[in-house]
């Protein structure tokens, strides 16, 4: 039995007569809808972090050495190794001014080698009697006894066992931080004196780190929560006259200006998409126009066989849904075969907040993304269809 003619079974032969054309098509499609996925993700995650580090800091102000605030800010965006220390009675000092809520520092540990990750890590102090940070993040609430050992893995920090191996001796991890799209995920927090414990563990080994061990009488930061009352500039004025030699980093304004220098980088993104978008609806276009000459001849029989304008234009535009389906569909397949499992990676390289976005709105972005493609490959066909309805019936075939 013989198959019906339709306007897909026409269009589709048609893109099969032309293998190559199709082909070079295809990947141009493909490409516009690869960018495109690819910018819809990356900013929404990109997004998601910066959210998260906003949310994560849990701090008014922080203090660093002077001269340090870019060593700083590259633990709280990527999780780079870093060390620097403050004397640790300056938290003291700080807790008696004016607008100060709270105070807690942190100790700041670099390993030259580890079992748990690819990388040197930091590995980082807290004061669990003070902390209004850290165990906040955790996914489950900490309790601690006297002689209790605290490690809190971030989410990017593989483990064996539920445990990390630092220089022959296991620890327990007491509970896996919640993912935060910061540095924060590539960092291991312990309790001081677990921390100390492993810093005697490795000189006795002969290992090193990369930094002073003495918890007793050094910090690396201090984060403090100021009253309700109290405005950040006034405070920070006052604890710089009360301590010298330090630098204060205030919370809002450090994400703002992370916000500022983002903005940036998501425009460039969005410019490119849009410009290969349009780069191929024109190219399209133009391809789709040309195309009608070669083929009058086979329109112009479909006219003598009782063919209409309107199935002519339906050809036309059923080609080029045929195009933006399959060009749509490979583009978004590879962009987030590319994506998606290294993640991570990328989030490193761009050395900015990054948190992937949730499956539902990956399906989102890749929804979004064919109807844009497919919506700009019908745009693309409007030139050969209405060149299409301008020809004779027998012009084709004289």
């Amino acid at each position: 039995m013989e198959k019906a003619i339709t306007v897909k079974s026409l269009a589709l032969a048609n893109i099969k007569k032309k293998p190559y054309r199709t082909t070079a098509l295809t990947i141009l499609v493909a490409l516009a809808a690869g960018v495109l996925f690819g910018t819809l993700l990356l900013t929404a995650s990109i997004k998601g972090g910066l959210k998260g580090i906003n949310t994560r800091i849990g701090a008014d102000l922080m203090i660093v050495p002077q001269g340090y605030e870019a060593q700083a800010e590259g633990v709280l965006l990527s999780g780079e190794p870093s060390y620097f220390y403050l004397d640790k009675y300056i938290e003291e000092t700080i807790k008696d001014i004016q607008g100060v809520a709270a105070v807690t520092s942190q100790f700041y540990l670099t390993s030259l080698s580890e079992s748990c990750c690819d990388f040197p890590i930091q590995i980082i102090g807290f004061d669990p009697s003070t902390d209004f940070i850290v165990k906040s993040w955790a996914r489950k609430k900490i309790l601690q006894t006297s002689g209790d050992e605290i490690i809190l893995a971030g989410s990017n920090i593989t483990t064996e066992k539920n445990s990390v191996r630092f220089f022959e001796h296991s620890h327990n991890v007491t509970a896996r931080l919640a993912k935060s799209g910061t540095g924060m995920d590539n960092v291991i927090y312990t309790d001081l004196s677990s921390l100390q414990k492993i810093f005697d563990d490795a000189k006795a080994k002969g290992f090193g780190f990369i930094s002073d061990g003495d918890t007793r009488t050094k910090t690396s930061v201090i984060f403090i929560k100021l009253s309700d009352d109290a405005k950040p500039d006034s405070t920070a004025a006052r604890i710089k006259g009360a301590v010298p030699g330090i630098q204060i980093i205030q919370s809002d304004k450090f994400v703002s200006g992370l916000m500022e220098s983002i903005s940036s980088f998501l425009i460039i993104l969005y410019a490119v998409s849009v410009l290969v978008i349009i780069i191929t609806v024109l190219t399209l276009s133009i391809v789709f126009t040309l195309t009608i000459n070669e083929r009058l001849r086979e329109f112009s029989i479909l006219r003598v066989l009782g063919a209409d304008f309107k199935m002519l234009r339906l050809i036309v535009f059923a080609e080029a849904d045929i195009l933006g389906s399959i060009g749509a569909i490979t583009g978004i397949f590879l962009s987030a075969l590319i994506l998606l499992p290294f993640n991570i990676l990328i989030s490193q390289k761009l050395n900015m907040p990054f948190m992937l976005s949730s499956p539902a709105a990956i399906i989102f972005f890749a929804l979004i993304t064919f109807l844009v493609i497919v919506a700009a490959c019908y745009t693309a066909a409007i030139s050969g269809a209405v060149k299409v309805s301008k020809k004779e019936v027998y012009e084709g075939i004289k």
